[in-house]
């Protein structure tokens, strides 16, 4: 398996940022023709109407389309964005930021309800995550799906429609668009690079522990994921995953208990492993994660336990910190 992997080790992970550009209302009296996926929105689907097109970019590659009821009570919004690098974290990442700006236009907050989404069409598979707000006055729900170079963003409110209407209407949208179809034509390659922070070479037992860690998660993502899921993203919202790749973190310190390694790493390690003898690895995950995983059915979290212990026992480890990036290749 390792052999397939392209290892690119970086003494710092350099970030890109989009330039932002304002977004530009595009004009069409007819259906609406997205050029790099082929992605058509006509004028009405169903009982809605099309009502804006905005261009957020110059190539119009990063576009929204809105469509409404003729009583302008229903809403729903399409956008259709390229997804930049296949980083472990780019869907959860893009879902909060998409929840900040749900909450940013909100003069009392959100209370949301959130869970992870699929979509299947085929042997294709895609993952995403989803939130039902409701607020006094209407329903609505944002969706965020990976898929391979693009990310599919679905927003509906409702004045009049309850949660299982608005379900119904994403679930028809889906249907229509079958966005399986964007990864067909844009996938990701089947090769994980590994990118190195500055941290990880603090000392070799850190660099030890990074590693195993780093290689377990991409051998538990090509185990146990297929290989046509894994086109639209790397799998990092699998609460497993992240599992066992902390355990084998740990693990090389226990292999090699005489190497030499700075304060801070073994108090680190020292940390690490207390919350997993304790237990509660799966709470400490899904808290650093804001709950923003996929889970198994049947696992039960004893939250309320978990805060009593960190309570007593503050917790320093940042997780969000990362001692190394995962990324598929575009």
């Amino acid at each position: 398996m390792r052999e397939s992997l392209l290892l690119l080790v970086y003494l710092m992970i350099s970030l890109s940022i989009q330039a932002q550009t304002k977004p530009k209302k595009i004009k069409s009296k007819s259906d609406y023709v997205h050029s790099e996926t082929g992605f058509s929105f006509p004028l009405t689907i169903n009982q809605l109407n099309r009502s804006e097109i905005y261009a957020f970019d110059k190539k119009r590659d990063n576009v929204g389309i809105t469509y409404k009821t003729n009583d302008l009570k229903t809403t729903i919004s399409i956008y259709l964005y390229p997804a930049g690098a296949g980083t472990e974290d780019r869907l959860r990442n893009e879902y909060i930021k998409s929840m900040q700006s749900v909450a940013n236009i909100s003069e009392n907050g959100i209370n949301a309800v959130q869970h992870a989404v699929s979509f299947k069409r085929g042997n294709y598979k895609l993952n995403g995550f989803k939130a039902n707000i409701k607020t006094s006055d209407k329903e609505s729900s944002l969706c965020v799906y990976e898929c391979g170079e693009w990310f599919l963003k679905i927003r509906l409110s409702s004045e009049v429609l309850d949660s299982t209407g608005i379900n119904q209407i994403e679930k028809e949208f889906l249907n229509l668009y079958k966005p399986t179809r964007l990864v067909k034509q844009s996938k990701l390659q089947p090769k994980a690079s590994v990118y190195f922070a500055k941290t990880a070479f603090v000392d070799s037992l850190m660099l030890g522990s990074a590693m195993g860690s780093a290689y377990k998660k991409i051998d538990w993502a090509f185990e146990n994921v297929d290989s046509l899921e894994r086109a639209s993203g790397f799998p990092g919202l699998y609460l497993d995953l992240h599992i066992s790749s902390l355990k084998e973190f740990t693990a090389f310190q226990k292999k090699h208990p005489n190497m030499s390694a700075t304060t801070q790493t073994k108090e680190y390690l020292a940390e690490l492993n207390s919350i997993i003898d304790k237990g509660f690895l799966e709470e400490f995950i899904m808290e650093q994660f804001d709950m923003v995983m996929i889970v198994p059915k049947d696992l039960e979290l004893d939250l309320e336990g978990f805060n009593k212990w960190k309570n007593e026992n503050p917790i320093k480890i940042n997780l969000n910190k990362r001692f190394y990036i995962i990324s598929f290749e575009n």
